[in-house]
C-alpha cells in the first residue's frame, strides 16, 4: 500500500478537475463490471479514475455487511484484475488507481490496516456506515422507527467513529462526511460542531475530504458535506476532491459541474 494520499493529487486551495476516485463495481454494491467502469471512465475523458469497492470487516455480529461489501477473501483477485486493466488502459492521458472504501470500526482498525498493507493498493477511503449495528445509509425505514434521542445517539456514534477515521494517516480522504443526513430525517446543522471536530483532526493528521455528489440525488438533495462544512474545511486549509460515489459506469462524473460551483462558494479554486 502506498503512502497516505497515494497517487491522488491534492493541491489546496485548487480543486483538481478530471479525477473521480470514489466508485463501486459489482464486486461490492455497484452494477457495472470492473472492465466496463474503467473503459467508460477513459472514454469520458477522465484523467484519473479510482475504483474503491466497499471493504467491510465488522468486529461484531449483527450487521448486514455481507450483503453489500466485497468478499474479503477475494481482495487479491480484485487487485489482480485491476492491475491487468492498468497495464492495458493507462497512458499519458489516463491513469487507473486501485482503491478500497474501508469501513472504520475503532475496535479493529489497527488489524484492518495491517491486513490491507499486504495488497498493492494505490489509496484507501476512510468511511463510516454503521453506528453499532445500525446501518446509517441503507434505507429510510429503520430511521422512521427511531425516537429523537435514538437518532441523536446514532449521529453522535457516527461522528465518534469518523474522528477515529480522520486520525488515520493511511486514508487518502474521508468519505461522505455528513452521511446521516441522507434521508432527511435529522437536523444536520445540529452536528456541524461535530463535523468541525473531524476537520480539526484532519488538519492535524494532514488528511483530506471529498465533495460527494451522490447526495444531490438522495432525500437530502445536497452534496456531502454541506456548504457550511466545506467553508470550514477551506478555512482550515483542508484539501478536497470531487467524487460521484458512482454505482454504475454512467455516473462517474454525475453532478461535477455543480460540485465545482459549490466549492467556489466555499472558497476553493
Amino acid at each position: 500500500m502506498k503512502n497516505q494520499t497515494g497517487k491522488i493529487k491534492f493541491t489546496y486551495p485548487e480543486v483538481i478537475r478530471g479525477y473521480s476516485c470514489h466508485n463501486h463495481s459489482v464486486w461490492s454494491d455497484g452494477s457495472g463490471s470492473l472492465e466496463d467502469i474503467c473503459r467508460k471512465g477513459k472514454d469520458m475523458g477522465l484523467k484519473v479514475l479510482g475504483i474503491s469497492d466497499h471493504w467491510v470487516k465488522p468486529p461484531f455480529p449483527g450487521t448486514d455487511a455481507d450483503t453489500w461489501s466485497m468478499d474479503l477473501s477475494r481482495t487479491a483477485d480484485y487487485v489482480k484484475i485491476l492491475q491487468g486493466l492498468q497495464d492495458e488502459l493507462n497512458d499519458e492521458n489516463f491513469q487507473l488507481l486501485i482503491g478500497l472504501e474501508v469501513d472504520v470500526f475503532p475496535e479493529n482498525i489497527d488489524d484492518v490496516i495491517a491486513e490491507l498493507q499486504e495488497f498493492e493498493l494505490d489509496y484507501l477511503i476512510g468511511s463510516v456506515h454503521y453506528s453499532g449495528t445500525f446501518a446509517v445509509d441503507n434505507c429510510i425505514e429503520p430511521w422512521k422507527n427511531l425516537s429523537a434521542k435514538e437518532m441523536d445517539d446514532i449521529c453522535n456514534i457516527y461522528f465518534d467513529k469518523l474522528e477515529v477515521a480522520a486520525s488515520r494517516r493511511e486514508f487518502a480522504f474521508i468519505g461522505h462526511l455528513d452521511l446521516p443526513k441522507k434521508f432527511g430525517m435529522i437536523d444536520n446543522k445540529k452536528y456541524f460542531k461535530r463535523a468541525e471536530k473531524v476537520l480539526d483532526i484532519l488538519k492535524e493528521s494532514g488528511g483530506a475530504i471529498e465533495l460527494n455528489t451522490a447526495g444531490f440525488y438522495k432525500e437530502c438533495a445536497e452534496q456531502y458535506p454541506a456548504l457550511e462544512i466545506l467553508q470550514q474545511a477551506y478555512m482550515r486549509q483542508i484539501p478536497v476532491i470531487v467524487n460521484a460515489d458512482a454505482h454504475c459506469p454512467e455516473h462517474l462524473m454525475r453532478g461535477f459541474d455543480e460540485a465545482y460551483r459549490i466549492l467556489q462558494q466555499a472558497g476553493y479554486r
